[in-house]
């Protein structure tokens, strides 16, 4: 169907590059999720694609999502997204991006450092904070730890900073780096996040309740056997 709708548009004298989607098939891979893992709810990357079509599908789907920046927060709420429904996951947050946040009800964020609890704390005291951890996505395409998430050592004094600061942090998040397709990774990230759960609990941090399990679930042709639909029948 997507094949000939191209060709169509093409023999119609379309020059300018285009994008066809089969939106019944995004429909079908949400209840397929939802079938498979109905105690695990969607948060949509913006970033994969933002085309408002595709947004609106997975609104009509009844999906949360993710947004990294000012301008996706803006446009996910302009196209009848709700705030409530939208985690910003990105641990480096300008001020003013954390401004808009706060002032149109965004309040699910990441965080990696105490740092960065410091500065919410002073903009955005309302936040719910997820804390996102180093994992080891050597494997990926694409690795993210280099770049974002909390050693193990830094977990501690992150937690006591926020409980410090008087911050809500309601869970653990960590991301297994953009195409990764090793379920030893997301099972050796789950286990670590259990960890910090613990340390938590231990400080007498109550409101945990969130496990942000980042990095996508890919349908590969190279590796059928990481396929979605294969390893969860």
């Amino acid at each position: 169907m997507v094949t000939e709708k191209a060709r169509s548009l093409i023999a119609a004298g379309q020059k300018d590059s285009f994008f066809v989607m089969d939106l019944q098939s995004v429909r079908d891979r949400v209840s397929q999720w939802k079938s498979l893992l109905p105690q695990v709810e969607i948060f949509y990357s913006f970033k994969t694609n933002s085309d408002p079509e595709i947004i609106k599908t997975m609104l009509e789907q009844q999906s949360n999502f993710d947004c990294a920046s000012k301008e996706e927060i803006r446009t996910a709420i302009g196209l009848g997204v709700n705030p409530k429904n939208i985690i910003y996951a990105n641990p480096c947050k300008m001020d003013e991006h954390l401004e808009f946040a706060r002032d149109n009800g965004v309040n699910l964020m990441t965080f990696d450092c105490a740092e960065e609890a410091e500065n919410i704390a002073q903009i955005h005291p309302n936040a719910e904070l997820i804390l996102r951890i180093t994992v080891d996505d050597s494997n990926a395409p694409d690795p993210m730890s280099e770049k974002f998430g909390a050693h193990e050592d830094y977990w501690s004094n992150i937690l006591d900073t926020c409980k410090n600061l008087g911050l809500r942090v309601r869970g653990v998040s960590f991301h297994v780096g953009s195409g990764g397709c090793s379920f030893v990774s997301y099972r050796e990230s789950i286990l670590n996040a259990k960890k910090v759960f613990e340390m938590a609990e231990q400080k007498g941090m109550q409101d945990m309740d969130i496990l942000d399990i980042g990095g996508g679930f890919s349908m590969s042709s190279e590796h059928p056997e990481n396929n979605f639909d294969v390893v969860a029948p």
